[in-house]
Parts: C-alpha cells; structure tokens; sequence
C-alpha cells in the first residue's frame, strides 16, 4: 500500500507538471496557434464542446478596422470579422505601419515581393534590379522608387532586407537555412538556455548536424553531448521554413489578442473574443461520467479533469495577457496620443514589476503577440527597447531617436546629404549625445540610406 501512495503522489506530481508545462506552452502561442491547438484537444476529448452561438450572437474582433488604421468601434458600434491575409500581405501591413520613409517603405515592398513561398529571398539584388528595369513603370506610385545604380540599389536593398528580416515571422527574409535559423535565435532572450550554443551550430556547422555527427559536433564546439541535446532540440524547435503558416492556398487570420480602446479620456485594454476560444464541458456527459463508481479514477474521469483544467488554462491566459497588455499600455501613454516619438523606454523587468508576474512569463506572453489600436496592428514586442540618457536627464527609446533621425533626413537638403557626424551634431543640438557609430546604427535600423547613396538617389529623381 504505501508503494501504491507514493506511485499515486509521483504520477499526480507528473501529470501536475505535463500540465504546467502545457499552460506555459499555450501562454506562449500566438491566438492562430491556440485555435489550432484547442481544435486538436477538442477532437480528442469527448467532454468538450464550443458553446452554440449564432453569428449575430458571436462576438468578433475589429481586426480589419484595427489593421487599415481607423479608429477601433465601441462595444456598440459594428463589428467585422477578421480578414485573411497572406504571408506578402501580412508584411506589408507590417511595412505600411512601419516609420520609414516612402522611398525606404518602397524598398522595403520590393524586398517583400522578391520573397518566395517560404519566405526566403532567392534572387540577387542585380537580378531583381533588372526586373524592376524591365517592368511597365507609371508616372503616379512609382516616384517613392526610382530606378538607381547597381551599386546604389544593391546598398539601398541591403538596408531594406535587414529591415524587412525584423519583420514577423521570425526568419523571414533568410537567404539560406543557416541565416533562418540564426534570425529567429537573435529573436531569443540572451539567456534562453542553449542559445548560444545552438547560434554557433546555425552560423558555423549545420552541415555537421544535418550528418548527424556528433562527435564532431562536440570536439568542434567544445561542449558535451548534454549540451549538445540542448542546443539541438532548440533548433527543433524553431521553423525553417517561416511561412509554413502562411500556406499559399490557404488564408492566414490575423488576430490581435486585446482591442485598446480610448474611453472618456483613458486608454482602455479589452480581450479580443476571437483570440481565445471558448469552450464548456458537456452537462450530459459529464453526468454520466461522474455517476460511475470511483470515476474519478477512471479514464474518462481523467478525461473530465482535463476539460476542467483546460477552461481554467484558457481564461488564465486571456487574463495574463490583459495584464500585461494594460501595463505595456500605462507605460507608452505617450505612444497612443503620438506614435513613436514618444515612445519610452520599456524593460521586461519594468512590466514583470507592474504586474507581479515573472520576467520569463512576460517574455512567453509578448512573443508574437499583436493588438489592435486606432494606429493600426501593433507587437507587443514594438514597445520594448533599451533607453538613452538626454542632457536635460529625460530618457528616450531608441525608436524615438529613430524617428528624430528620420524627422532630420526629411528635411535636409537632398543635394547636400547630411553625413553620420552631422547628424549626431543635429541630435546634440536636440539635447540627444549619441557617437557617430550609434547613429550609424539607428539609420542603418531604419533603413535610411549613407550620405553617398541618398545623393545618388536624389540624382536619379531629378
């Protein structure tokens, strides 16, 4: 008997983690994910069943409104149903959002278009070149891009791929399997465990992986084979082709998780019905199973108590994410009144202090996260960033310098380009001290052009 006991308490312990570990997991899944995920458990368990409703009970979500920019309808107002989108689309609506300039966001659509079915970027910059030479051009939509050198399309396509390999999903853009993998491990914590390790493999000997070789694999990183599992089963993880999602005969929703909303003058966090699916367990069946002797221990009695758990999981998640959407959003008032000048520094810690939950929890939560606002679809992720001291003591986001930087180069002289040093003198004179090689880094982000290549486009469009 006692053999029995302690077998009981392991087996629950077990199970008890098999469950976190499973809430942990749909915590970090996007709502399409989620969907798919409860579909699968829904099919295998017999004592669940989605509410009946009829479309005009439904609630749904205003993504299409939220994604075209305009403003999000009250509670009250019409509501429309998601739009399907494909993985170029789902792009594009990521540059559209985006703060470049129109010549950089043109760039941007024709790095998009260049991508194949996978996400990957097949052709050579001088081939897609010849293309664009090739192609019908018309006097309206095509001054954002003129043509330009080779030397200056391929610097200007560079910018504008690394811009566009920011972009989710993560590793799209790649040119080979090794940078896909390598982009969505720079999306991970630095102290996701493995990372490091499974970057090298990705950037330095993914032939040595695909073989199978591991006792190359470890003299060559000088780690051991438990280290070595580790990094391996992250790169399992990850997916090498980024826009599987995104089949090509078959339309993609978008979901945001949360709605934000402006109400008497505050910024309102509202979940998004469509981003959590809704289920109950079955009266009838439930019954029956709970009218057997010792059902409990029974399978179906497990069965039941899954259902249970699960209902549970999915309202904690729903209610995680609000959380921690409405600190993100109490942190960047200023984002919502005006955009990315006025975005602010924001840590993981700073949210994880706001809402009492834990640093890994707030990462699990944000990662491919999305929420509708009247500026358009918006990643949690895009409110996240390091700070910079100014002189009179006021922190600022990295994107706010961004945009700073953007705000100088639209209005300097397309004849006369103004270089990195002077633009940094620019910034200084804004009270923002930043070395020539920060600034470099910012344009390159934002996929500004240097000073020779920005004349040459101003030569080309005059």
């Amino acid at each position: 008997m006692p053999n029995a006991a302690i077998h009981l308490q392991a087996s629950q312990g077990a199970a008890m983690s098999a469950r976190m570990q499973h809430g942990l997991k749909m915590l970090q899944m996007s709502a399409l994910e989620l969907e798919q995920e409860v579909a699968a458990l829904l099919a295998d368990n017999p004592l669940l069943e989605r509410p009946e409703e009829t479309c005009d009970e439904r609630p749904v979500g205003p993504w299409s409104e939220a994604r075209s920019g305009g403003a999000v309808p009250d509670d009250d107002g019409e509501a429309s149903t998601p739009a399907a989108v494909s993985l170029h689309e789902h792009l594009l609506q990521q540059v559209a959002v985006s703060a470049l300039s129109a010549h950089d966001a043109a760039m941007a659509r024709v790095v998009v278009e260049a991508l194949d079915e996978d996400g990957y970027l097949r052709d050579d910059p001088a081939e897609i070149l010849a293309a664009l030479a090739r192609a019908p051009r018309h006097a309206e939509g095509d001054t954002a891009l003129p043509l330009l050198a080779p030397a200056a399309f391929e610097q200007a396509f560079g910018l504008a791929l690394r811009f566009v390999q920011s972009l989710d999903p993560a590793g799209v853009g790649a040119r080979s399997v090794a940078e896909c993998l390598a982009l969505q491990l720079r999306r991970l914590a630095q102290d996701e465990p493995a990372r490091a390790l499974a970057l090298r493999i990705a950037e330095e000997c993914l032939e040595l992986l695909a073989a199978n070789d591991v006792a190359a694999l470890t003299r060559r990183l000088g780690c051991d084979e438990a280290e070595l599992g580790a990094a391996r089963a992250l790169l399992r993880s990850l997916a090498p082709r980024p826009a599987q999602a995104f089949a090509a005969d078959e339309a993609r929703y978008l979901v945001p998780e949360v709605i934000v909303r402006q109400r008497a003058g505050r910024w309102v966090v509202s979940a998004n019905p469509d981003a959590s699916p809704q289920l109950r367990i079955d009266r009838a069946c439930a019954a029956a199973v709970r009218g057997a002797r010792g059902w409990s221990n029974t399978p179906m009695g497990a069965r039941l108590n899954e259902a249970r758990w699960l209902i549970r999981s999915l309202r904690q998640r729903a209610d995680t994410i609000v959380r921690v959407a409405e600190a993100i959003v109490a942190a960047q008032q200023g984002w919502f009144e005006h955009g990315d000048i006025a975005i602010r520094p924001l840590f993981l810690r700073d949210v994880a202090a706001r809402t009492g939950l834990h640093e890994s929890t707030i990462s699990r939560v944000t990662a491919g996260k999305y929420m509708a606002t009247p500026r358009g679809p918006v990643e949690f992720k895009h409110f996240f960033g390091s700070r910079l001291a100014t002189d009179d003591g006021f922190r600022m986001s990295p994107k706010s310098v961004q945009v700073l930087i953007r705000d100088i180069v639209a209005a300097e002289d397309p004849r006369r380009p103004l270089s990195d040093i002077r633009l940094a003198r620019e910034l200084a004179q804004r009270g923002v001290k930043l070395a020539r090689r920060t600034v470099t880094k910012y344009r390159d982000a934002i996929g500004i052009p240097p000073l020779e290549a920005r004349r040459l486009n101003a030569l080309a469009a005059a």
